[in-house]
């Protein structure tokens, strides 16, 4: 199917150096576990696009203006969101999320979410407008304890934790792989049963035609 009938204008697929989910490759491109199914989908559609290396905060407000072509590669899906944008089908599902922690602090290989969130000596670590999914988002938001709020990269985030500035962060097993650094350890958290999907989030503008086709791209595409 090709959608290049509509004006023949160009969608700015934007996206953030974060592997394994995306990042610029040796050759100059972008590839990751949710760049490259967005990509392949894309010229699937027959929909002309971009790459943008662009700040979550900036993607966020180039999408909910509601104004120009843009999508942002890799977003959870929330109802605020969802409220000022349009969500694709899946790109890519996570693993559980797990705690990145300090073995100096936290020496349990297994947990709770509840039980971390819920203990007033941790000091938690989150990235400012970051959604973690409605379960993990209402943990905490009624934890005892106000977590630490930081812009940085989850990579940034993990050095800090590293140099004692808090105690664990949120992130998929995925990511830890590549974000852990020495005296940090993963823990895995039992009442967190399934992860959480990944999605082109695209502003208001880009068509229906161009989001049902990206969508058709996504379900065609190989398990």
């Amino acid at each position: 199917m090709c959608l290049t009938a509509a004006g023949a204008q160009t969608l700015t697929l934007h996206y953030q150096e974060r592997p394994p989910y995306s990042g610029t490759r040796a050759d100059g491109g972008v590839g990751g576990l949710v760049a490259d199914p967005a990509a392949q989908a894309l010229q699937q559609a027959g929909i002309p696009f971009r790459w943008a290396l662009t700040p979550s905060q900036r993607q966020i407000a180039l999408i909910q203006s509601g104004r120009g072509l843009h999508c942002g590669v890799g977003w959870f899906r929330t109802e605020a969101r969802a409220a000022s944008g349009q969500f694709s089908e899946p790109l890519y599902q996570d693993q559980p999320l797990a705690a990145l922690a300090r073995v100096d602090t936290l020496t349990v290989t297994s947990t709770t979410a509840s039980a971390l969130l819920g203990d007033r000596t941790l000091r938690l670590m989150v990235k400012d407008g970051y959604s973690y999914g409605p379960q993990l988002d209402r943990l905490i938001a009624q934890a005892p304890r106000a977590p630490k709020r930081t812009n940085v990269d989850p990579s940034q985030m993990s050095l800090m934790l590293s140099s004692g500035r808090a105690d664990w962060m949120l992130v998929a097993p995925e990511e830890a792989a590549v974000v852990a650094r020495r005296g940090l350890h993963l823990v895995q958290l039992s009442d967190v049963a399934q992860g959480l999907t990944r999605h082109l989030y695209c502003s208001s503008d880009v068509p229906a035609a161009w989001m049902a086709g990206i969508d058709s791209g996504l379900a065609a595409r190989p398990r």
